[in-house]
């Protein structure tokens, strides 16, 4: 294996172009949701139709993720990189000058294809272009690009919507991709020769029939009503069959795996991978519920609430330079600092709640989200460097596929449950207080004396906003609590502590001097020093 750490501008080339690269990909998953309502309206797409652009591009993304390790294998690092970086913004720009739902759908899951190799290679990429001292400062930065990609994605997305046209939010991958692309085929060097591998083409459909199977149920089941639809049904056992097929193949069935499943018996990788899928359902969960809370009940516009979202984002950025600190610190137990964050940014989503109300003010939420963003430091980081301390080099690829996977089912799993919860909490919500909007009720009575024609249309509103309101809090609530709960999951790691190492007084130490060789001198006992000296 070739040590590819860099050092000075080039460095800064590659570690520029790692980002940018991470952030593209991020940001899509978020930026298109705000434009939907008007590439529907552009493209004569129902609401239906319309999800097919979030869900063709989700399933491509998952089923690409543990893939990648194996198209490095045959690809080399660089150029796939390479590739999927090109891939991406090509397929960005076609996505934008598409004129119909079906071109959009299928550019959407090429694009989502090229996506799902960028996460694997860019976060290696961080960690083998630093040297293993500064392992924390790698992975401090590419966790800068996690938490920020997503959460600008929904403000930039209004901003470009608003001001430009939907065809912006696919356009502005441009530049940055050309820019990423250049600087990784100049900059980056690949750690090992590729090498020739069959094609697990049994193991890839598997595992292609299931994980798209499973992420159609996910994200069509609260829209379909989940299992007492047929056809969500269906997909559902096509999902189990399939994967379960895949898992006995990929394990007895073939000497070739496309994807190393054996890897899951390394108690790093299943453990990283159980936190990962925690961690990821809870705070996907919440970026979906806030968004729709705010505009729903506050009426704040697209581009406010995105706002809201990156007062957390830049507390991060803020606090960079003490998360490279606090994880460099090699005799502390990072599965405790993990714990921490989780707690923290759980009990900070609790404290919310306390302040949510249809008349709560941008200000207010903006304590609680800088509290919740000094928890989210403190999460991804210590775990990326547990993961990379105690894995092989040789498996990181394979690892990081599966632990990087885990994260995106997680991500889905915890934003359909959050639809769920909204939904039939609004619902209940609503029933509850139809009671108190009866016409006989005198304040309702006189409410309709002074607003007149209108009394109607405001009341309905009023109680939409007000039952809204109740199931966020409540949804809120949950994720909060399975946050806090899940600050328990990091001591599923193998304890990684070095001692701090102490000099003793007869060891050997270096005396530099001005001139000459250096010399190595012991310093003598206390009981050897003449008493007079």
């Amino acid at each position: 294996m070739i040590d590819v750490v860099e050092y000075g501008p080039r460095r800064a080339a590659v570690v520029f172009a790692v980002m940018l690269a991470a952030l593209m990909q991020l940001a899509d998953t978020t930026i298109v949701n705000v434009a939907l309502p008007t590439i529907d309206g552009a493209l004569g797409a129902s609401t239906d139709q319309g999800a097919w652009f979030i869900t063709a591009y989700i399933i491509a993304n998952v089923i690409v993720i543990p893939l990648s390790p194996w198209f490095q294998s045959i690809m080399g690092r660089k150029r796939y990189f390479a590739l999927s970086i090109a891939g991406f913004t090509v397929t960005s720009v076609l996505c934008g000058l598409a004129n119909d739902t079906t071109t959009e759908i299928l550019l959407r899951f090429v694009q989502g294809a090229f996506g799902g190799g960028l996460m694997v290679p860019a976060q290696q990429l961080m960690r083998d272009t630093y040297p293993s001292s500064q392992l924390a400062k790698s992975q401090s930065l590419f966790t800068l690009a996690v938490v920020i990609g997503p959460t600008i994605g929904p403000t930039l997305g209004g901003i470009l919507t608003d001001d430009l046209s939907w065809r912006w939010v696919f356009f502005v991958n441009v530049l940055p991709g050309i820019a990423a692309t250049a600087l990784v085929l100049l900059f980056v060097r690949d750690p090992v020769t590729p090498r020739r591998l069959p094609f697990d083409f049994i193991g890839v459909g598997l595992l292609a029939v299931g994980l798209g199977a499973l992420q159609y149920v996910l994200d069509e089941g609260e829209r379909n009503g989940w299992f007492s639809d047929p056809g969500i049904l269906l997909y559902a056992m096509v999902a189990a069959i399939a994967l379960a097929a895949f898992v006995l193949f990929e394990l007895y069935g073939t000497k070739t795996p496309g994807v190393a499943l054996r890897t899951f018996r390394l108690r790093p990788v299943w453990g990283m991978s159980i936190i990962n899928f925690a961690v990821a359902g809870g705070i996907f969960a919440l970026i979906f519920i806030q968004p729709q809370w705010t505009q729903e009940s506050l009426g704040f516009t697209t581009t406010l609430a995105g706002l809201l979202l990156m007062v957390r984002s830049a507390t991060l950025v803020v606090l960079f330079p003490i998360t490279t600190w606090v994880t460099s610190q090699a005799h502390w137990d990072m599965r405790i600092v993990a714990a921490c964050g989780m707690f923290l940014a759980g009990f900070a989503t609790w404290l919310q709640t306390y302040v949510m109300t249809t008349g709560t003010s941008f200000t207010a939420l903006c304590a609680t989200q800088i509290l919740g963003g000094v928890g989210y430091a403190f999460i991804w980081v210590p775990l990326s460097v547990l993961l990379f301390k105690t894995v092989e080099p040789k498996l990181i690829p394979s690892a990081l596929g599966l632990t990087r996977l885990m994260q995106q089912i997680g991500a889905s799993v915890g934003s359909a449950y959050a639809a769920t919860l909204l939904d039939r909490g609004y619902v209940a919500a609503g029933d509850a207080m139809a009671s108190s909007t009866r016409p006989d009720r005198s304040v309702i009575a006189n409410f309709a004396a002074t607003h007149g024609a209108h009394a109607v249309a405001m009341l309905n509103a009023m109680v939409s906003s007000e039952a809204f309101n109740e199931s966020a809090v409540h949804a809120t609530q949950f994720f909060a609590v399975a946050t806090m709960a899940a600050a328990a999951l990091p001591f599923l790691l193998a304890r990684t502590v070095e001692k701090r190492r102490r000099r003793s007084v007869a060891e050997p130490i270096v005396v530099p001097r001005l001139a000459g060789p250096v010399e190595r001198t012991t310093l003598p006992r206390r009981e050897e020093i003449p008493v007079n000296a």
